[in-house]
C-alpha cells in the first residue's frame, strides 16, 4: 500500500563556487582578532622601541656600572703608582748613599707595606678584569698582572737600579690609560685623560727626585745622556700638567695652577731642577762638578720632601678631579636608570592603554554584533516563522508592530540592524499578503465546493428517485454507478474544503457504529467489492466526527486498493485498546514503501503542510492528517508482516461514543 503521494525531499544547498579558504585566512577571522590585530601590530612595534631603548638604557647602566668599576680600580692604580714611586725613590737614596741606609730603613720598610697592601688591592681588581671591559683593557691588565708578579724581583734590584721600579710605573700607566677610554660619555673620558696626565705628572716628578739624588752623590756619571732625559722628563711633567687644563676644563687647569703656584715649594723645586740643568750642561768635557747639584743651601732632604710637597699638592687635585669623575658615572648611571624607569613605565602603560582601548572598542562593536547577531537567529529560527505560520493558520492579514532589534549607534552595525530590520518587515508584509492570498483562494475553493456539492447533492437526489422507479436491472445497476461515482465527487468537493481549511457541512447529532462508518467509507471507494470488513460492531463513535470519520477511513480505503494488485483484499480491522480507546486499521498487501518514504509519510500525517501545488498532487496525506489533526486522531503508517503497509488510525477515548467496545 503507498498513499500515492511520493515525498521529495528538501532541495541540496548550492555548493559554492571558488575554492574554499583557509581557517587562517584574515576573512575567517573573528571581528574580535581582527581589532585586536589592528592594534597589536602598532602596539608590538612601539613596545619593541620602547624595549630596544630599555634594552640599550640597561647596557648604558651596565656600561655605567663598568665605567664606575674603572674609576674606582684607576684610583687604586693611581694610589699604588704614588706609592710605588716613594718607595722606589727611598730605596733610590739608600742605593746613592749607604749612610742613609740606617736612617731610612724603617721609612721604606713602612713604605713596602703601603706597596704591598695597594698591590694586593690592585691585583684583586686586575682579576675582576674579563673580557667586557675589551682586549686591550685586557691585554694592558695582563701585562701589569705580569709585572706585579715580578715585584719581589724588582725590590731587590731597585736601589742599584730604579728603572725596574720604572716598567712597573709604565704598565700601571697604560693600563690606567686604558681604562680611562671605556666611557663613551666625552666629559667622562676627559676628565680620564685628565687624570691619566696627573698620574703622569706625579710619576715625573717623583723620577726627577730620584735621578737628582743619585746624581748629586756621584756627579761623575752625569752626562748628557742623563742630562737630556732629565730635562725630557721634566718637559713631559710641564705638558701633563697643561694637559690636565686642556681634557678637564680650564677652571681645573687654573685651580691647579693656582694650587702650585701658592706653594714655595713648587718654585723651588722648578729652580733646584734648572740649577741644576744649567750646572750639567754648562760643564765642559772631562771637567768635574764641584758643586751640590741639588742647592748650595737646601739639604737633600729639603729636596725629598718639596718633591713630595708638590706630588701630593698633584694628588689633591687628582682626588677632586676623582670625586668628579665618581659624581659624573653616577649622574650617567642615575640619568639612564631613570630612563630606562620611565621607558618601562611607559611601555606598560601603553600596554594597559591599548589592552583598555582594545577591550572598550571590541565590546563596542563585538556586543551589538552579537545582540544582532543572536537576535537575528532569533527572527529567522522562531519569530518569523511563527508570524508566518500564524498567518498561513489563521489567515490573519494583520499582524503587531515588528519589534526591532535591540541595536543603538549610528554606526555600520546599527544600520545593519536597522536594515535587517527593514527585511523583517518585508518578510512579514509578504507573509501577510500572501496569507490573504490563500485566504482568498480558500474562499474560491469553499465556493466552489459548496457549488459543487449542491450540484451532486442535486445530482443523487435525481439518480435515487430513477433508482426507485427503475425496473431494468442493467439499467439500474448503471444507476447504482452514476450514484456511487456522484458519492466520490461529493468526497472530491469535500476534499476542497479540507484544503481550504473549513469543515464539511454534513454533520450528525447522533452517535455512529463503527461498522456503519467504515461501510459509510466504503460506499464511496472504487472496488469496495474487494475489502473485508473486520469492525467490531459494539464501538460507536460521536457524531460530530462521524462524517469526517467516513471521509478520513475512505482516503485510506481507496489508497489501499489503488496500490495493491487488483485480487488482492484488502482488510479493515478494529480492536479495543487500554483506556477506552479505539484502534482500526487498513491493511493491504500492494506496493509498500522505503524507510525514508515511510518517516516522510507519517511526518506528513502527524504535521500537515501547508496548502501548496504539491499538496495538491498528493491530496490524500493531506486530507488524512488534517481530519485526523482535526478531531485529535492519530494515524501512523507501518510495513505489513509480508508485503503492503498497515494504516492504524487511532480513536481516542473520547471520540468513543459510549467509551467501551
Amino acid at each position: 500500500m503507498t498513499t500515492g503521494n511520493s515525498v521529495s525531499g528538501p532541495a541540496a544547498p548550492r555548493e559554492r563556487g571558488g575554492r574554499s579558504l583557509s581557517r587562517f585566512g584574515l576573512r575567517n577571522w573573528r571581528v574580535r582578532w581582527r581589532l585586536t590585530a589592528l592594534i597589536l601590530v602598532p602596539t608590538v612595534a612601539a613596545v619593541v622601541l620602547g624595549g630596544s631603548r630599555v634594552v640599550e638604557s640597561v647596557q648604558s647602566i651596565s656600561d655605567y656600572d663598568r665605567t664606575a668599576a674603572a674609576a674606582e680600580q684607576a684610583g687604586h692604580i693611581r694610589d699604588l703608582l704614588q706609592a710605588v714611586g716613594l718607595e722606589r725613590d727611598t730605596a733610590g737614596w739608600i742605593g746613592a748613599s749607604r749612610s742613609m741606609k740606617k736612617t731610612l730603613a724603617t721609612p721604606l720598610a713602612q713604605r713596602k707595606d703601603v706597596v704591598d697592601g695597594l698591590a694586593a688591592r690592585v691585583r684583586s681588581d686586575l682579576d675582576a678584569i674579563d673580557d667586557s671591559y675589551g682586549p686591550r683593557v685586557v691585554r694592558a691588565a695582563d701585562r701589569a698582572k705580569s709585572v706585579l708578579a715580578r715585584l719581589s724581583r724588582i725590590r731587590a734590584e731597585g736601589q742599584t737600579n730604579t728603572a725596574e721600579y720604572d716598567t712597573l710605573a709604565d704598565s700601571l700607566l697604560a693600563l690606567h690609560d686604558e681604562l680611562g677610554l671605556l666611557s663613551d660619555d666625552s666629559l667622562t673620558v676627559g676628565q680620564f685623560r685628565a687624570l691619566s696626565a696627573l698620574a703622569a705628572a706625579k710619576e715625573e716628578v717623583s723620577r726627577q727626585r730620584v735621578q737628582l739624588l743619585q746624581a748629586s752623590y756621584d756627579t761623575a756619571k752625569v752626562d748628557a745622556k742623563t742630562v737630556e732625559q732629565f730635562i725630557t722628563s721634566n718637559a713631559r711633567q710641564l705638558s701633563d700638567i697643561s694637559t690636565v687644563g686642556a681634557e678637564a676644563g680650564p677652571e681645573v687647569g687654573l685651580d691647579l695652577s693656582k694650587s702650585l703656584a701658592a706653594k714655595p715649594e713648587y718654585v723651588n723645586v722648578q729652580l733646584t731642577k734648572s740649577r741644576a740643568i744649567t750646572l750639567a750642561s754648562g760643564r765642559a768635557p772631562g771637567v768635574r762638578i764641584t758643586d751640590n747639584l741639588i742647592s748650595a743651601r737646601a739639604s737633600r732632604q729639603e729636596w725629598f720632601d718639596q718633591n713630595q710637597i708638590v706630588i701630593d699638592v698633584l694628588h689633591g687635585v687628582e682626588k677632586d678631579l676623582a670625586d668628579k669623575v665618581n659624581l659624573r658615572s653616577q649622574e650617567l648611571r642615575s640619568s639612564e636608570t631613570r630612563n630606562a624607569i620611565i621607558a618601562a613605565v611607559m611601555i606598560v602603560a601603553l600596554l594597559l592603554l591599548v589592552l583598555l582601548l582594545t577591550v572598550a572598542i571590541a565590546r563596542s562593536m563585538v556586543t551589538p554584533l552579537r545582540r544582532l547577531r543572536t537576535e537575528a537567529l532569533e527572527i529567522a529560527g522562531f519569530r518569523l516563522p511563527d508570524v508566518v505560520r500564524q498567518l498561513r493558520v489563521n489567515g490573519e492579514a494583520q499582524v503587531g508592530e515588528v519589534r526591532p532589534i535591540a541595536v543603538e549607534g549610528n554606526d555600520e552595525i546599527g544600520e545593519v540592524a536597522r536594515a535587517f530590520d527593514q527585511v523583517h518587515r518585508q518578510a512579514v508584509r509578504l507573509a501577510g499578503e500572501e496569507a490573504e492570498l490563500r485566504g482568498n483562494i480558500s474562499s474560491m475553493f469553499v465556493n466552489l465546493s459548496r457549488r459543487t456539492q449542491t450540484l451532486v447533492e442535486r445530482q443523487i437526489s435525481l439518480i435515487d428517485g430513477l433508482e426507485k422507479g427503475e425496473q431494468d436491472g442493467a439499467r439500474l445497476a448503471d444507476l447504482f454507478k452514476l450514484d456511487h461515482l456522484a458519492t466520490r465527487m461529493r468526497r472530491n468537493s469535500e476534499n476542497l474544503l479540507v484544503l481550504a481549511g473549513h469543515e464539511a457541512t454534513r454533520r450528525r447529532s447522533q452517535p455512529a457504529k463503527l461498522v456503519d462508518v467504515v461501510r459509510a467509507a466504503l460506499s464511496e471507494v472504487e472496488g469496495y467489492e474487494r475489502v473485508q470488513v473486520r469492525v467490531n460492531r459494539g464501538t460507536s463513535v460521536l457524531g460530530s466526527c462521524a462524517n469526517d470519520l467516513v471521509h478520513l477511513v475512505a482516503e485510506l480505503v481507496e489508497n489501499a486498493i489503488q496500490f495493491s494488485p487488483s485480487n488482492a483484499p484488502v482488510v479493515v480491522t478494529s480492536s479495543p485498546i487500554e483506556g477506552g480507546g479505539a484502534l482500526l486499521s487498513v491493511s493491504d498487501t500492494g506496493i509498500s514503501m522505503t524507510e525514508e518514504e515511510l518517516a516522510e509519510a507519517n511526518r506528513r500525517l502527524a504535521e500537515p503542510p501547508v496548502v501548496d501545488v504539491s499538496v495538491s498532487r498528493r491530496m490524500g496525506l493531506f486530507v488524512v492528517g488534517r481530519l485526523a489533526l482535526r478531531h485529535g486522531i492519530r494515524v501512523q503508517l507501518r510495513k505489513g508482516d509480508g508485503a503492503g503497509l498497515i494504516a492504524m488510525v487511532l480513536l481516542p477515548p473520547a471520540l468513543i461514543a459510549d467509551g467501551r467496545e
